[in-house]
């Protein structure tokens, strides 16, 4: 029966347990493994068709302490943006977890008595729908990808090897469907307790079955298959490998821009760079983001990093400010002894971060403490990189949040990127999770366009990824921690001599599209079977 105070219990329950479910998949607590399961009890609660009001009350809340859970950082943020943005930008991702929730609760209890082709659309169809959704999340209002369930998978490169497949969205609905072959599975053992014994023979064997437990595998056996073919063909490549260095200069993101702290800072990122290199030991040392308040054309400022990277032996990868007409560019550009590539510009800028979207109307200012509006770039530039073998690679570079989109990272791919560099400022963020969170994503890409990522933080995540995923990050010798202030060599990457683009590279995000129209069907056949 609907309505009843054991079937909201059962609601608040079942959806209060999925967000806690869902907290402790996400680094920096999660295990992968618990984003196989997250799901279940909101599906379990929902498969009882508990009372509609009391459902949608149960999503939204639950999904909306889950997103503040997650995002609790940004309350560090320079106020009112800050404040502001926990309680608007929680709200808004909470928007796309309730949807979902909505049309669980509308099609899985349809499933009960349903024929099995009708069974297999309908979770085809909610796999497809998170996936729809999350994509949704990352294009809205220029949006906000943060945290796909795909990055509940960081640590498990089995399950990312589905990426180069169908991408962090594909990934995601994967471990949708996995969720509800394992919800349909309970509820048939549940369900035989019940019924006859089955008759003896393979008739009866057939009737103990639960295919939709075999469709939410499948994925699985598909994510092995593609780890052990790719992990073979990476013992056997020819490759060559990046010495990389990092350097965190742990500035405060206001103080930074303090002109009386300027040649203090010039010198301490300076000799940073020289620990990072070390003595010939590094073919490119990473600077964060903006590092320095310097423009590229700041007389003095370029061929101070043609000495710097002259003394470090290293071509150095450089976040730096580049004018641009009226405004600014957050830019990237590589620096040898000799020479300065022309730079890479971002190309997706943070609202109210680098930029005030209605600025005529809205009394609110930028965090970043720069007069003008940042400028984005116009597309992929790649950056030389030749190391102390003589081979030249060319780096994808991508700045501050850009690693959340994978369809940039997948621009550099198909332009001809060898690796990809992110360098970001989680000064931001505090020393908490989100510098773990966003490194979680960089993990996605180097799974989805099978080329390593190196990656330096202001504060937060240094480090290097391999093709599949797999994260080795820079820690403070002395307490083993992200958050430090130094330079560093990371773990060398392995790069082919031959690199093959991803089925996803040359593709794209197909599986939203796909999702959308498992979702439309299931949709036309939950409306024929309520009529």
């Amino acid at each position: 029966m609907t309505g009843t105070p054991t079937s909201a219990r059962r609601a608040w329950l079942g959806n209060a347990a999925t967000a806690v479910l869902l907290f402790l998949s996400f680094p920096p607590i999660g295990h992968p493994f618990l984003g196989f399961i997250a799901l279940v009890p909101a599906a379990l609660a929902a498969a009882s068709r508990p009372d509609w009001r009391g459902w949608s009350r149960s999503a939204f809340t639950c999904s909306w302490l889950l997103w503040v859970g997650l995002l609790i950082w940004l309350r560090h943020v320079h106020p009112p943006l800050g404040p502001l943005g926990l309680l608007l930008l929680t709200a808004w991702c909470a928007l796309f977890l309730w949807a979902w929730l909505m049309l669980l609760r509308w099609i899985l209890p349809a499933c009960a008595d349903a024929g099995l082709p009708a069974r297999l659309l309908a979770m085809l169809g909610l796999a497809g729908g998170w996936a729809l959704l999350e994509w949704a999340r990352s294009v809205a209002l220029t949006g906000f990808g943060w945290l796909p369930l795909a990055a509940s998978q960081t640590g498990n490169p089995v399950m990312l090897s589905l990426c180069a497949w169908a991408g962090p969205a594909g990934l995601s609905a994967s471990l949708v469907l996995l969720n509800l072959g394992l919800v349909r599975w309970t509820t048939r053992l549940a369900a035989l307790r019940t019924e006859p014994p089955s008759p003896a023979g393979p008739a009866g064997w057939l009737s103990r079955l639960t295919p939709e437990l075999y469709l939410g595998l499948a994925p699985v056996g598909l994510a092995f298959l593609s780890f052990v073919s790719t992990g073979a063909k990476m013992t056997t490549e020819g490759h060559d490998e990046l010495r990389v260095g990092v350097v965190q200069t742990d500035f405060d993101p206001y103080l930074k821009w303090d002109p009386s702290r300027l040649q203090e800072n010039i010198a301490l990122t300076r000799r940073l760079t020289l620990e990072a290199a070390g003595p010939g030991e590094a073919d490119v040392v990473l600077w964060p983001e903006a590092a320095l308040p310097l423009a590229l054309e700041d007389p003095g400022y370029v061929p101070m990093l043609r000495e710097t990277a002259r003394q470090a032996g290293a071509t150095l990868i450089v976040g730096a400010v580049e004018r641009r007409g009226a405004g600014y560019a957050n830019s990237v550009t590589a620096v040898s002894s000799e020479t300065a590539s022309p730079a890479y510009a971002k190309r997706h800028l943070v609202p109210f971060g680098e930029y005030v979207p209605l600025a005529d109307y809205l009394p609110l200012r930028k965090v970043v403490p720069i007069a003008e509006d940042c400028v984005p770039g116009e597309g992929p530039t790649l950056l030389p990189v030749t190391t102390a073998r003589g081979r030249t690679f060319a780096v994808g570079p991508l700045v501050c949040y850009e690693d959340v989109f994978p369809a940039l990272a997948r621009d550099h791919a198909l332009a001809g990127a060898d690796v990809l560099a992110v360098v970001t400022n989680d000064a931001w963020y505090g020393r908490e999770a989100g510098a773990h969170q966003h490194a979680a994503h960089s993990a996605l890409l180097a799974a989805a366009t099978g080329l390593p990522v190196i990656r330096c933080g202001n504060a937060g995540w240094s480090g290097t990824i391999d093709r599949l995923g797999r994260p080795s990050p820079v820690r403070s010798p002395s307490d083993g921690t992200i958050y430090f202030r130094g330079g560093a060599r990371a773990t060398p990457v392995r790069i082919p001599l031959r690199h093959e683009p991803t089925f996803w590279v040359r593709h794209g995000d197909w599986a939203p599209g796909l999702g959308g129209l498992f979702l439309a069907g299931a949709y036309v056949w939950r409306r024929r079977r309520q009529a």
